[in-house]
């Protein structure tokens, strides 16, 4: 287990049984989904092209909520 798992386990249980039990579901459904998640090689490919170009462009928070928000999220 790495130091930052560690941690965030130790904090986890000093909060009440239904926030543990919440952390723990949230935990749970990240493991669950990240299985799920594939990148195909191109996709993989475009990502690391995007992150080398120094002129990449980053987006505020609301940036990107806004995004999403077009998306039905």
């Amino acid at each position: 287990m790495t130091k930052l798992l560690d941690e965030a386990i130790r904090q986890v249980v000093q909060l009440p049984e239904g926030e543990q039990d919440a952390a723990a579901g949230a935990l749970l459904d990240y493991v669950k989904h990240m299985r799920d998640i594939q990148l195909t090689e191109e996709q993989i490919a475009e990502v690391r092209r995007r992150r080398a170009d120094p002129n990449r462009k980053f987006l505020s928070l609301d940036e990107v909520r806004a995004r999403v928000e077009r998306f039905g999220s």
